[in-house]
């Protein structure tokens, strides 16, 4: 399994599932999100729209009997018991490598069995876009014209499936193939993808023509209109994937517009402080002090998923005044959601002023999902009164809808008028929400 794209998969699917799953999309899921359940189930023998096309076989595909075959259905099957999915498994590159290494040998016979299989058998939403995507990736990688023909006949047209999964097969194939993976998306299928998909499709075409040939993705970028050019300058920065190609991209950029290499830079430190924080960090630190302010909140906030404490570091370093509080609030929230008491412990060594009110809302609000009466404690910290009063009032009605008996006692020490705590205890209660609420780790 290549590495490199297993990366840039992994990283695409999870950026578009966080939009997706905490509202990034208002699109819902329906069973159409799956590959699409009215169509027959791939079969070696029976003819799809991507045997009409033109292909390079693999060399096992002329003569099977080079080697057994593998059972691609126990293949799937395994990979699914070794890397389990979801979000976390999706953001463990070596849980990663070691669920799907086996798939990589498949030919396309096996490739569209192993698909029929995830048809039938996945029903997490984000473990099937990591499998299809992954798997048709691996077939675009030898047929990218065939690849995206599956893809566009097996997946339903505007599922969340086929908006996750379509552009990272275009990406693949423009790794691949750069310049027949443009010369098809230039051929009228660009209109297959509806605007907002577009950008998406160039940043994916733009990812894979740049790890290609670099020069060639920059001059066909600047070519582009303004916002078409935004979304292919992303799509080249999200090609580097080590130092040597990180420092070419740095290089070239060089001489692009300032708003231009703002961005490039931009996201190259985003990404950058994803697979290697402390690297990204030295980077950002060794240029011009004003240079580094836009690349800290680029990679601040994805440090915030895979190194919270760097993150933190990096955000606040230099910050303004002003600034604190709102940072201050979005490390603190982000934070609680990993790890309740790595960012309650955080939060104390601050300087406990009222520029931290933000940040002990937004903590006591997440905390309230595991100890109400702890999350109480910091609500009743909040400095400001209007914002305090409001903080308590939050986490009482959380705490109410689990233990009436026990938030009405607290609300009794809990700092408030007679006359707010009569009116609280005489509202009706919220209905409780039917989504349960994240996990947190090594909370209280």
């Amino acid at each position: 399994m290549n590495l490199s794209r297993l990366i840039l998969t992994a990283a695409f699917i999870a950026t578009f599932a966080i939009g997706y799953f905490i509202g990034g999309s208002g699109a819902k899921q329906t069973p159409s999100d799956a590959i699409s359940a009215n169509q027959p189930a791939p079969d070696a023998s029976a003819k799809t729209v991507a045997d009409d096309v033109p292909r390079n076989r693999n060399p096992r595909d002329a003569d099977p009997a080079i080697e057994p075959k593998p059972d691609a259905k126990l293949l799937v099957a395994k990979a699914r018991l070794s890397w389990g999915g979801g979000m976390g498994g999706m953001m463990n590159l070596r849980e990663l490598m070691r669920a799907f290494a086996p798939l990589a040998e498949l030919n396309e016979a096996q490739l569209q069995e192993a698909l029929a299989e995830i048809e039938k058998t996945v029903r997490e939403p984000q473990q099937k876009m990591m499998f299809c995507a992954l798997l048709l990736g691996q077939w675009a990688e030898t047929d990218g014209r065939a690849a995206m023909a599956y893809a566009q006949e097996k997946l339903e047209k505007g599922s969340m499936l086929d908006m996750s999964v379509t552009p990272s097969v275009l990406g693949t194939w423009a790794r691949s193939n750069p310049e027949e993976a443009w010369k098809w998306f230039n051929a009228g299928h660009s209109q297959d993808f509806g605007d907002r998909r577009q950008m998406l499709a160039l940043n994916t075409i733009f990812t894979g023509m740049a790890a290609s040939n670099l020069d060639t993705a920059l001059a066909r970028a600047a070519s582009l209109d303004e916002q078409s050019r935004s979304a292919a300058l992303n799509g080249i920065a999200s090609s580097a994937q080590d130092n040597a190609s990180r420092q070419r991209i740095i290089d070239r950029s060089a001489g692009l517009p300032p708003n231009q290499r703002a961005q490039v830079r931009q996201n190259i430190a985003s990404l950058w402080a994803m697979s290697d924080p402390e690297g990204a960090v030295g980077w950002i630190r060794s240029l011009p002090a004003d240079e580094q302010k836009p690349l800290r909140e680029s990679a601040g906030q994805m440090m915030l998923m895979v190194n919270p404490g760097l993150g933190a570091e990096i955000l606040l370093e230099g910050a303004a005044e002003k600034d604190k509080p709102r940072l201050y609030d979005r490390v603190a929230g982000q934070w609680a959601q990993q790890d309740v008491r790595a960012a309650g412990e955080w939060l104390t060594k601050q300087p406990q002023g009222p520029e931290l009110d933000g940040a002990r809302r937004s903590f006591a609000a997440v905390a309230a999902q595991r100890d109400p009466a702890a999350a109480l404690d910091w609500a009743r910290s909040v400095q400001d009164e209007q914002q305090r009063a409001a903080s308590i009032t939050q986490i009482y009605q959380v705490w109410r809808n689990r233990d009436s008996k026990a938030a009405d006692a607290a609300l009794n020490t809990s700092g408030l008028s007679a006359d707010l705590v009569q009116q609280l205890r005489a509202t009706k209660p919220p209905a409780s929400p039917s989504a349960k609420p994240p996990p947190l780790n090594n909370g209280f």
